[in-house]
């Protein structure tokens, strides 16, 4: 899909924050939980806290019904933010405050039946309003990609996509041209979040490969099975990956021994990808 001129450039500052933190050299590091978990105030205090650690990226999850893309562990972050509240509106309060309290760019993960049914330029208007950098949709239908993209960008703020292994080529190369400053490449095709199984590192170079060649200016990103800090590192200095969001191994900490045993998490990943880089 191919944007005009003034609609790329109508971002806001949280989004041209990202797209400069994913075109330096030194790999991003993306770090997820779930808005309102356990509660509003401690999951603020969470992202910040993720951003002083050594996070580039904060990703705030959308408490969602049926968050069928994600494992046990998430899945159950969500249920928990659920009964504070309308996930939209936690959502968005958690952005603004999380927005105005860090420097870090802040990206929403929403599901495509929420964006659905609040309205996709309402939803990217809201979210661009409350300083998100951007919203990843893991499951929007390849036929509403490029309408969903162009809504995001026109709104201020960008529109990843998920590029799914599972798809014929040329599926693969009208969703990677339709995202907006990053393709999501899931480093365990087929899996949930919180799969740690092991990775396949040579079949996910060769599928971020095949992104980077349909989508040449677009970075990838990376997550899903990258369960430990040396997988992490392994996944940028192999897979060609601009960066790795990690979700489950923080959500766990978080649920087990709250930000005490969360942070040193986000600085364990955060050492070891920058040792990777400088390596």
């Amino acid at each position: 899909m191919t944007y005009d001129v003034h609609v790329r450039d109508a971002v806001n500052h949280q989004s041209i924050a990202l797209r400069a933190d994913l075109e330096r050299a030194q790999p991003t590091l993306g770090a997820f939980s779930v808005a309102g978990y356990p509660d509003l105030r401690s999951g603020v205090e969470t992202f910040v806290a993720f951003a002083q650690s050594g996070a580039t990226v904060l990703e705030v999850g959308a408490p969602a019904v049926e968050p069928w893309r994600d494992g046990p562990v998430i899945a159950a972050a969500h249920r928990r933010a659920l009964r504070g509240g309308d996930g939209v509106s936690t959502t968005l309060e958690t952005v603004r405050q999380v927005s105005t309290l860090s420097d870090r760019p802040v990206i929403t993960m929403m599901y495509w039946a929420t964006v659905l049914a609040y309205g996709a330029k309402r939803m990217a208007q809201e979210l661009a309003s409350v300083g998100a950098a951007g919203c990843l949709v893991p499951d929007v239908p390849p036929a509403y990609a490029p309408a969903w993209a162009r809504a995001a960008v026109e709104a201020g703020i960008i529109a990843p996509l998920l590029a799914s292994r599972g798809v014929s080529l040329g599926e693969l190369g009208a969703m990677c041209r339709s995202a907006t400053g990053f393709i999501y490449a899931p480093a365990a095709a087929g899996q949930r979040t919180g799969y740690s199984a092991g990775v396949d590192l040579e079949s996910l170079a060769t599928f971020v490969g095949v992104a980077r060649r349909v989508a040449l200016t677009t970075p990838v990103l990376t997550g899903i099975g990258i369960s430990i800090p040396e997988l992490a590192a392994s996944a940028v200095r192999r897979c060609g990956v601009a960066g790795v969001v990690i979700g489950s191994p923080l959500v766990r900490a978080l649920t087990n021994g709250g930000l005490d045993r969360a942070i040193p998490v986000v600085e364990r990943f955060a050492t070891s990808m920058n040792q990777a880089w400088v390596g």
